[in-house]
């Protein structure tokens, strides 16, 4: 029987940071995360989020944030997270029907990934899987 290498940390043991003002998306994106394993830090507004971020120090394997929030712009805050840790991967929540946004701008902020609304759990999953394991190779 051969045995599988293990990381330090599984990626079901993961803590993701979310960053998002509406409740309900917050909300969802909890229950979905944490019946998976995660464990989820949620705040409403980009500062909160930062701080949390900044005084965690390395406890954050992922940040899912809201592309509308009411005190930063999301790319600024995309900055601010990577500024402080080039590895955690930025997840941008983004409507399927909103305004179309710039890729090249995100990539250059620091976002890694785009979770669309609607969400569909799967996919959201596979998503977040996917992104986890960035942090995991």
């Amino acid at each position: 029987m051969t045995k599988i290498a293990r990381t330090k940390k599984s990626i079901g043991d993961s803590t993701i940071l979310i960053i998002v003002y509406e409740h309900i998306i917050r909300h969802i994106l909890t229950k979905i995360l944490t019946v998976k394993g995660h464990k989820v830090v949620a705040c409403s507004v980009g500062y909160k989020g930062i701080r949390a971020f900044e005084k965690g120090k390395g406890k954050y394997d992922l940040v899912i944030m809201g592309i509308c929030l009411p005190d930063i712009d999301c790319l600024n805050l995309a900055k601010r997270i990577k500024a402080v840790s080039q590895k955690t991967p930025v997840m941008l929540i983004k409507k399927v029907w909103g305004k179309a946004i710039d890729i090249k701008e995100l990539k250059d902020a620091g976002v890694d990934f785009i979770l669309k609304i609607p969400f569909y759990v799967d996919k959201t999953l596979s998503l977040v899987e996917n992104a986890l394991a960035k942090i995991h190779q």
